[in-house]
C-alpha cells in the first residue's frame, strides 16, 4: 500500500506544477483540484487522516480567501478568516492521532491565512512558513510523495522571494 501511496503522492505533485503551467485558467484548476484529490487518497492510503480531513478544509478555506472580493465575503472577512480557522483547528482535532498532527493544522492555517492577505510579498513568506510544517508531518506519516512536493514547493518561494521582494529591494 505504501507503494501505490507514494505513487499516488508524485503524480499529485506532478500534477500540481502542471497546472501552473497551463495558459488557460481552467486547465490550472481542474489539475489543481484533481492534484488535491490525489493527496487525499494518498492520506487515506497511509491511514493518516489528519492529513486528509485537513487538505479538504484546507481546500474549502482557500476557496472561501480566492472569493474575498465578493461584497458578503469582503464586508464580513475578519468573522469569515475566524470561522475558517476554528473550522481547520476542530478538523485537525477531531482527527487528532498523536503529537504530529498538530503540525498539518499549524501548516494549513499559515498556508490558508496567507491567502486572505494582499501583499504578495507576505504571502510568499507565510505559505513558506507553513511548508515545514506539512513536510514534517508527511515524513513522519510516510507520506514521501508529499515530501518531495513540500521541499519542491519551498524551493519555488524562495526563488520567488529572491526574485521579486529581494533582488528589487536592492536595486533600489
Amino acid at each position: 500500500m505504501k507503494h501505490i501511496a507514494f505513487a499516488v503522492g508524485i503524480l499529485a505533485v506532478i500534477l500540481y506544477f502542471v497546472g501552473y503551467l497551463q495558459k488557460k485558467r481552467a486547465a490550472i484548476i481542474l489539475l489543481n483540484a484533481s492534484s488535491r484529490l490525489l493527496y487525499i487518497i494518498q492520506y487515506f492510503l497511509l491511514s493518516a487522516f489528519t492529513g486528509a480531513a485537513l487538505d479538504i478544509a484546507g481546500i474549502l478555506s482557500s476557496f472561501l480567501a480566492g472569493a474575498k472580493s465578493k461584497p458578503f465575503i469582503k464586508k464580513h472577512t475578519r468573522l469569515f478568516v475566524i470561522l475558517a480557522s476554528l473550522a481547520i483547528v476542530a478538523t485537525g482535532l477531531l482527527t487528532y492521532k498523536d503529537i504530529f498532527s498538530i503540525l498539518p493544522i499549524i501548516g494549513v492555517l499559515l498556508h490558508t491565512g496567507a491567502f486572505w492577505m494582499d501583499d504578495e510579498k507576505k504571502i510568499r513568506i507565510v505559505s513558506f512558513l507553513g511548508s515545514p510544517f506539512w513536510l514534517v508531518y508527511n515524513f513522519v506519516s510516510g507520506a514521501y510523495g508529499s515530501c518531495i512536493g513540500d521541499i519542491l514547493s519551498m524551493v519555488s518561494i524562495s526563488i520567488a522571494m529572491v526574485r521579486y521582494d529581494i533582488l528589487p529591494a536592492k536595486r533600489k
